[in-house]
């Protein structure tokens, strides 16, 4: 055998997918849903063996390892929708060992095939399996991943939803880099589709002609492992609700004779006075319990009566108390404002208030934004307790 440089560089990206593997089954790299990552990373680094060795000549001087059990990619799509779904409910879904019988399939053909007579093998491999098993393989897994990755990706975009109704921090759970992860799986089933569409209808890919999916596979293989490894141990894990609670006839009666707008200005107008909004820890539940009505009839509120989430609503209180703070003489610096109205980083801060005000706080402390000081001309807001401070 021969190592050129194409069997170099995918086996050194296979050993470190592998290695990132097992790092996150160790206690440096261990969080929820890790299991399900490090069996996805180590699947997806496997895949490429076929290639390092069909690269360096293993085939042709080892014929038998033909249909040597490699590829799972069946259990791609499972992988990652049980990662995404452990990570956003704190645990893995119910029943979830049924969605590895294609795998399961996949993975007896390969080793029944593997274990025939060499003539045998070859006659297979080059007649039906290349004909007809290769193709219907490859719809199949590009099938499993897209269905998967958007069950994932709905997973993410619920736990999404609802950590903007129920969190008033909810910037230090955007979870940027699981929606790369989700775009790069994705990214990489469209290439194979594409490649597939051209193996099967244009002319047959031969493993020089399929090296663009491999390249794909090896990058792949390092931006899941390395970013669940860096990420996914500070991912928030916080159980999605499976159905919204029903509402007590108190918490009904709290709006009964009232329209959602007043409503919503009266308890805008408790927060303040109570400065509950300061809290950086403050959740839908511990609000709705201060104010004595459900967490359902707050989030309502808010929705109908000032068109805003939780989120929304309590962040642009604490952004409108930052602008009175930074504006008056000798204002501290923009992380002791930050941290005292509320937010907990100056990063999540300052995109909330850029996100309400069209401008920076650093702007609005120094007095450099004209537009926004014609737009909001200097008032004296703050509770009352304040303004004898």
């Amino acid at each position: 055998m021969h190592f050129g440089p194409y069997s170099l560089l995918l086996l050194a990206a296979a050993a470190n997918g592998l290695l990132l593997a097992v790092l996150l089954l160790l206690p440096v790299g261990k969080h929820s849903g890790s299991a399900a990552l490090a069996a996805l990373v180590a699947s997806i680094a496997l895949r490429t063996a076929p290639y390092i060795l069909g690269f360096a000549g293993a085939y042709d001087l080892h014929p038998a390892l033909t249909f040597a059990p490699f590829d799972l990619t069946l259990a791609w799509g499972p992988l990652l929708w049980i990662y995404v779904t452990t990570l956003a409910t704190g645990a893995p879904p119910l029943r979830r060992a049924r969605h590895f019988a294609p795998a399961a399939l996949q993975l007896a053909y390969q080793v029944v095939c593997f274990a025939l007579p060499a003539a045998t093998k070859w006659n297979w491999y080059g007649g039906d399996h290349l004909q007809i098993v290769e193709p219907l393989g490859a719809f199949l897994i590009l099938a499993s991943l897209g269905a998967y990755s958007i069950a994932a990706w709905r997973v993410y975009e619920r736990w999404q939803r609802w950590l903007d109704e129920n969190l008033s921090n909810r910037e230090e759970s955007r979870l940027g880099w699981l929606r790369i992860m989700l775009l790069g799986m994705a990214a990489t089933g469209a290439l194979g589709a594409s490649m597939m569409v051209v193996h099967v209808a244009v002319r047959p890919l031969d493993y020089f002609a399929r090296l663009p999916i491999i390249v794909m596979l090896a990058a792949l293989t390092y931006l899941v492992g390395l970013l669940g490894f860096r990420f996914g141990r500070g991912a928030i894990a916080i159980s999605l609700p499976s159905g919204a609670p029903a509402e007590t006839p108190e918490a009904r009666a709290t709006v009964a004779t009232k329209n959602y707008a007043s409503q919503a200005s009266a308890w805008r107008d408790q927060i303040l006075a109570t400065e509950w909004h300061h809290d950086s820890l403050l959740t839908l539940a511990t609000l709705a319990a201060s104010l004595g009505t459900s967490p359902r009839t707050l989030s309502r509120t808010l929705n109908e009566g000032l068109g805003q989430s939780f989120n929304g609503f309590i962040n642009g209180l604490r952004v409108d108390d930052a602008v009175v703070r930074l504006r008056q003489p000798g204002a501290p610096d923009v992380l002791r404002v930050a941290l005292d109205v509320g937010f907990a980083s100056k990063a999540s801060f300052n995109r909330a208030f850029k996100a309400h005000t069209g401008t920076t706080p650093t702007a609005v402390r120094d007095g450099k934004s004209a537009e926004f000081a014609a737009q909001f001309p200097p008032t004296t807001t703050l509770a009352a307790s304040e303004a004898t401070e």
